[in-house]
């Protein structure tokens, strides 16, 4: 615990972790406030006022965004390498804390540069308002620009679940934490602060995108936020969606790796060969008919006893899945199940009462 504590004191953090490039050459910053740059500030009526502020608070939280990602990647990312080599937590890696979140920044950088940064620009030569107009091109690009948010949106509540497990476990791993979080670049964010920032942001959009057009009068540039908010939100549905999916996709690999293949009676050894080949069901396999965007689910689970054909009753699991219905038994161990009838595919089956009230 010494050796790591004077490691983490003697790591070396750079003095500045502010966000530079090439189109400034001292540093990417930002006025005070944007009366500073807007020369009609004084003379604007109280909503034109209302409506600059709004367009401000988009640019400055858009750079101070991508400030605190550039934090997390250098004190977090960098400084992880260094020291789980050397120590107890050496499987702990960049990627288990924070998903794909170096992407992320790479695609909000090339946001300010290509969108946000020309519009600052703008009003700095011209001394004009800002002009939401000017964003409409990338908040029209959310789906191409920021795909990354999928992916780290899936992975964050596992992410949340191995640092807590860390934290409760692993003292070294606690010790880390706590000189990440108390450093001075840090600026006082915890590290479930730090983990929670992209999708912060990413639903802030349509908030900020509102302010803008609850102040904006002309009826053009209304017309055109709409269409801009329609688009972000578009982009937030499509996230769910995909999270969505996942979640089906894991439900049904968890059903899947609970039910073993069944066992077809042949006539000879020759014939029960072909039939193995051809008597395989796997459940993770496309559902016949739809689109890869639709996922089998499981509908019910039942136990149900049927007749044999020893005129007895066979006590059985019923699965039911959006387009099959699987009868298996349980087994010994575990909570694996084991089909003993072949598979009955919904479309192909037909339910008619008998006189004994069953079916």
């Amino acid at each position: 615990m010494d050796v790591l504590k004077h490691t983490l004191q003697t790591f070396r953090v750079p003095v500045s972790l502010k966000w530079r490039w090439k189109e400034e050459s001292e540093g990417t910053t930002l006025e005070k406030n944007w009366t500073d740059i807007v020369e009609s500030h004084s003379t604007m009526s109280k909503m034109q006022k209302h409506q600059q502020e709004a367009l401000w608070e988009f640019v400055h939280t858009e750079l101070t965004y991508i400030n605190k990602l550039i934090i997390i990647k250098d004190v977090r990312c960098h400084s992880l390498p260094a020291v789980t080599a050397r120590f107890i937590f050496m499987y702990v890696t960049p990627e288990l804390l924070f998903s794909n979140l170096p992407s992320i920044l790479s695609a909000h950088q090339l946001f300010w540069q290509e969108v946000t940064y020309p519009m600052l620009q703008e009003v700095r030569r011209t001394g004009k308002p800002f002009d939401p107009v000017r964003l409409e091109a990338g908040c029209l690009q959310f789906h191409e620009r920021f795909p990354s948010y999928k992916h780290y949106c899936w992975e964050e509540e596992n992410n949340l679940e191995f640092t807590r497990w860390q934290m409760e476990s692993n003292p070294h791993f606690s010790t880390y934490v706590q000189w990440v979080e108390t450093h001075p670049q840090c600026e006082r964010m915890r590290l479930g602060d730090m983990q929670a920032k992209p999708h912060q942001r990413i639903t802030k959009y349509p908030l900020l995108l509102k302010a803008v057009l609850k102040t904006t009068q002309d009826p053009h540039v209304q017309h055109i936020l709409r269409g801009m908010l329609s688009s972000v939100n578009s982009f937030l549905e499509s996230i769910n969606d995909y999270l969505k999916l996942k979640d089906e996709e894991l439900a049904l690999s968890i059903s899947a790796q609970r039910v073993e293949g069944y066992e077809v009676e042949g006539i000879n050894e020759e014939i029960d060969k072909h039939v193995r080949e051809i008597c395989q069901f796997d459940l993770t396999c496309p559902i016949r008919g739809v689109g890869p965007g639709f996922v089998r689910k499981l509908l019910l689970e039942e136990n149900l006893k049927i007749r044999d054909r020893k005129d007895g009753k066979l006590e059985v699991v019923a699965l039911l899945f959006s387009d099959v219905l699987l009868m298996t038994k349980g087994q010994k161990k575990g909570e694996r199940l084991k089909v003993v009838r072949p598979p009955l595919a919904l479309d192909k089956t037909s339910c008619i009462a008998l006189k004994d009230g069953c079916e």
